[in-house]
This record gives C-alpha cells, sequence and structure tokens, in this order.
C-alpha cells in the first residue's frame, strides 16, 4: 500500500501526514523514513504503545495519540498535507460522519489515502467467511454491514470536496500469501482523492 500512496503523492519528505487508525505504525513508519512529519491515531492504546516501542527501536520520530479524531479535531491542529485511513472504513459505525470530521484536517489539494473492503456478496465470503474462518483475521473482526461500496464513500468524498481521482483493487495472492494491485475491487480496495 505504501508504495501505490508514495508513487501518487512523491517524495513525502517534509510534508505533514496524518494516519487515522494507525494500529501497530507500519504506514506511519513507511512515511517517516521517507522524512514525513508523521502523526498517528488510533483508539487502542495497546496498539499506540506497541507502535510507540517499535518507532523508538527504529530510530523514527512520530507523534503518536490514543484519541478519536473527533479529539484530534477539536486540538484544532494545522491541515495536513495527506491523510490517510487504511483499514479503518470498514470498522466504522457512521462512515459520513467520520470522514467529514477527517477530511475537514486536510488541506487544499492535500491527497486522501483509503484502503477498505467492499461491500459485495465475494467480500462477505472471502474477509469474513473464509478469512475468519481459517483464522488470517480474528473471529468478529468484521461485519458486512459496515462494508463500504467505492460509490457510497466516492459520494461521500465528493460531500467534504475531495475529488476521487483512482480505486483500485488489492488482491490476495496464494502463493505469496500477499496482496497485489489489481483492477478487481470487487473485495479489498484502495485509492485516492484530493481536496479541492
Amino acid at each position: 500500500r505504501f508504495a501505490y500512496f508514495n508513487n501518487i503523492c512523491g517524495p513525502p519528505k517534509d510534508k505533514r501526514v496524518l494516519d487515522v487508525g494507525c494500529g501497530g505504525g507500519l504506514l506511519s513508519e513507511s512515511f517517516a523514513r521517507e522524512g514525513a512529519i508523521v502523526t498517528g491515531i488510533d483508539l487502542s492504546p495497546v496498539s499506540i504503545e506497541a507502535a510507540k516501542k517499535h518507532a523508538g527501536e527504529s530510530g523514527l520520530q512520530i507523534d503518536y495519540r490514543s484519541l478519536s479524531i473527533s479529539e484530534l479535531k477539536a486540538q484544532n491542529p494545522p491541515p495536513f498535507d495527506i491523510i490517510v485511513c487504511a483499514e479503518v472504513l470498514e470498522h466504522v459505525d457512521d462512515v459520513a460522519g467520520f470522514l467529514s470530521e477527517t477530511l475537514a484536517l486536510l488541506k487544499k489539494d492535500g491527497f486522501f489515502f483509503f484502503a477498505t473492503i467492499n461491500k459485495t456478496l465475494k467480500a462477505r465470503v472471502l474477509a469474513i467467511t473464509i478469512a475468519e474462518g481459517i483464522g488470517m483475521a480474528p473471529k468478529g473482526a468484521h461485519e458486512f454491514k459496515k462494508f463500504v461500496k467505492p460509490s457510497q464513500l466516492i459520494e461521500i468524498l465528493e460531500k467534504n470536496n475531495v475529488e476521487a481521482q483512482e480505486i483500485k483493487g488489492m488482491s490476495f495472492d496464494p502463493l505469496t500469501l500477499d496482496f497485489k494491485l489489481s483492477n478487481d475491487p470487487s473485495v479489498n480496495y484502495l485509492g485516492y482523492g484530493v481536496k479541492t
């Protein structure tokens, strides 16, 4: 995912990046290694502590905070050049409200990067029935009703003055046990928009 994002926005050196739902900090660290000024937020204090520990061991300066996007917005930070929302939208109860608050923190001409799960029958079978059944994802990690169709996401972005530029599929390769970019967004997809 980082290679795709980095290819779109160019070198992120000195750019202000917000990683929403940063988890253990994989994407945050990737941006920080390229010289970005990174803030990573997550609701899980355990994830934030793990991310801080790993960043320290890697010699990376990342501003990790355990708070919600609403709490961050209330602090009125300067707008960000890049906001990343990867593997988060499919866990949110109110996607429209969540994105409204998130995108309010994006500067004009800034990049919004996303990666999530499509709301299709195929996604339900692969991401829930199979992935959770074989232990690739924890039981109960996903709820089908929270999955987001690309058309729904594009509509929400437009309402927040962000124009979707591209949507690509991410397909699981059983040989390498990894995901690769594809033209099939029917299960996992990622893409980006630019704030107008």
